[in-house]
Parts: C-alpha cells; sequence; structure tokens
C-alpha cells in the first residue's frame, strides 16, 4: 500500500488571538480562517504487513528524523488500531517548512489504514483533518470546521524554501505579543477564482516570521521579481514561500532562474489544487 502525502500550501492564512480559556476544548490553539490548496508533489509513506510496527526513514529529506514512538506517523497508525506494519516514508519535502509535511503524511497513514474520522486526524493535529482530505478548502475553527471548495481548478506555482528552521511556537508567541490582535480571523473572501481569494487575502504570520528570519523577505522579493509572478507569499508559519505564476512555462521559467541565484534553496514548480 502506497500513498502520496501532497504538500499543503495556505494561500490564506489569517488568525486570532489564542484561545486563553482553560475550559475551552480548545485551549491554547488558534483560531483561523484559511484558504488551502495542495500540491502535486510530497512525501510517499508506503505500508507492509509485519510482525511488529516498524519505521524506516529515507529521502532527501531523512536527515534528522527520529523513526521513534513518538515519530506523528507510529501515532497515527496506532489511533487507526493498524495491525503491525513496517511503514516506510521517502522524505521529498523540507522539515518544518510550512507545508504540512508531518500532518499530510500522518493523513496519509490514516487513508491506507481506512481512518477517515475526522476526530482521529484532529487528535493527531490542528492540520491532520484538511490533509485527510487533501482537496481544497476553506479551514477554519482551529483546523477542524472544514468547506470543501470543488471546481476552483489549478493554480501554477513555484514553491522555495531557504534552508531555515524558523520556529512554529516562536511565531504564535510573537503574534500574540503584538498590539491589536483580533478575537476572530479575517473571513476569506468567498466569490472568484482561486486567484482572486488568494490575492484577497494575506498570511497574518508572514510579517513576524521576515522579523525573525530576514531571508524569508528575500525569498519573496525573488518570486516577485520573476516574470509572470502574479503573488508571492509565505506558507503557514513558514519558511515555505510560493508564487503563483500565469502559466506552466513561466513557472518553469522561475524555477530555473531561482535555481541559478540560490543553489543551495529547494526550489520546486508544481501545480496547486485539484489533482489531475
Amino acid at each position: 500500500m502506497e500513498d502520496l502525502a501532497r504538500a499543503k500550501i495556505n494561500l490564506t492564512l489569517h488568525v486570532a488571538r489564542v484561545i486563553a480559556d482553560p475550559h475551552d476544548a480548545f485551549f491554547g490553539y488558534h483560531p483561523l480562517d484559511s484558504l488551502v490548496v495542495f500540491a502535486d508533489i510530497g512525501d510517499v509513506i508506503a505500508m507492509k504487513p509485519a510482525a511488529q510496527m516498524g519505521l524506516e526513514i529515507s529521502g532527501p529529506f531523512a536527515k534528522g528524523l527520529s523513526a521513534a514512538g513518538d515519530n506523528l506517523i507510529l501515532r497515527a497508525a496506532n489511533a487507526a488500531q493498524a495491525s503491525p506494519h513496517n511503514i516506510t516514508l521517502e522524505k521529498y519535502l523540507p522539515v518544518a517548512a510550512g507545508i504540512g509535511g508531518g500532518s499530510a503524511n500522518a493523513a496519509a497513514v490514516l487513508r491506507l489504514c481506512g481512518a477517515q474520522d475526522p476526530e482521529i486526524a484532529l487528535g493527531l493535529g490542528a492540520d491532520v483533518p484538511v490533509c485527510l482530505g487533501s482537496q481544497t478548502a476553506r479551514m477554519s475553527g482551529i483546523g477542524e470546521a472544514l468547506e470543501p471548495l470543488p471546481g476552483l481548478g489549478q493554480l501554477y506555482a513555484v514553491l522555495v524554501n531557504p534552508g531555515v528552521a524558523v520556529s512554529t511556537a516562536a511565531i504564535f508567541k510573537a503574534f500574540d505579543a503584538a498590539p491589536d490582535v483580533p478575537a476572530m480571523p479575517k473571513p476569506q473572501k468567498l466569490q472568484g477564482d482561486l486567484i482572486t481569494r488568494a490575492l484577497a487575502g494575506q498570511n497574518d504570520l508572514q510579517p513576524i516570521a521576515i522579523a525573525q528570519a530576514p531571508v524569508v523577505g528575500d525569498v519573496l522579493r525573488m518570486l516577485s521579481l520573476q516574470d509572470g509572478c502574479q503573488l508571492a507569499r509565505m506558507s503557514g508559519s513558514g519558511a515555505t514561500c510560493f508564487g503563483l505564476f500565469e502559466s506552466a512555462r513561466a513557472a518553469q521559467s522561475a524555477q530555473a532562474n531561482l535555481q541559478a541565484q540560490a543553489p543551495h534553496w529547494w526550489v520546486v514548480a508544481t501545480l496547486l489544487g485539484e489533482a489531475n
């Protein structure tokens, strides 16, 4: 059994003040409103029956990842009450990059195990429910409220990660410390195609990420200067950024240019949106 854990991209990410009521079921989480799409690239998860549960990790971004029992992949298999399997992760996406790699991997395991219960997914993380469907959607609440948005098509894009790690916890801590943090996230634009909706929003965490890792700003500037770039923005809490382009040729040209200018960055042209 094999599944593609598609990269999750937040075209928009509107965030509100942390839930501070200890009696709230979502205490410590941030309410959000996000337009989410999935790329046609990702990690690859495979499962094969075995005498005992185990995990093997390989691939370009396997270095430093632990296959211990607290790995989210093994937690997902346990949550799905899977029989013993040897699970392999071929890690093609950068780690801790704001594109849902770990959540998408957990969701892939749930799909392979036939565990489609969103409550199980939410118990593994706020991004796992949307990754379980891996479809264009509006994500709200803390991630548990999903509105699928079929028929919005695809976008040509280039994803860029400069190889720096940004701490999600530090990003949200700085966000909460800012003045005038809204109690509710700004709602999404509910009409128009994907690019129209994306242009109408923003990523509320982007300025904070740039302050903590200025190279994120460099990535965004370089993306925005590429011919045919319609929008350059950060995904999630970073540091991966995306550029949206008017054509496949423009995206491929931008990929080549950026790889030549910054050969140590991870740069890939991709399609965002509905799977082919």
